[in-house]
């Protein structure tokens, strides 16, 4: 499962795997930090292009991405990002943040926050 937070729209979205996830989030809206992305249990994921997006004079090329576990620097976990999310799009259970919350305590073995 993927969790994809749209940063202009303060909405959460639940996807059921990274393909699916990439597929809908676009390439040119993931390199310009529209998008943000995370596991199943909350840990941060970033985009690694395969295929840069190209900026022509007056056309853009997509690009293709797959996520990757985050390796360095300082991103911030599912648990503490929900504090800026207003919406869930997703299907049952997902439609709240009190639902992903609930379901982040379980992955992480009744811990409210990764240590």
């Amino acid at each position: 499962m993927i969790f994809a937070a749209d940063t202009e729209e303060c909405s959460l979205l639940v996807f059921p795997d990274a393909l699916t996830a990439s597929v809908y989030c676009d390439a040119v809206d993931v390199a310009s930090s529209l998008w943000r992305f995370w596991d199943d249990e909350g840990a941060p994921l970033m985009p690694a292009f395969l295929v840069p997006n190209e900026r022509h004079l007056f056309t853009t090329t997509t690009g293709v991405y797959s996520l990757v576990p985050v390796s360095e620097g300082h991103y911030e976990f599912l648990w503490d990002a929900l504090r800026h999310i207003r919406q869930v799009i997703g299907e049952l259970p997902f439609t709240d943040v009190r639902a992903v919350r609930d379901y982040l305590v379980v992955q992480c073995g009744g811990q409210a926050s990764p240590a």
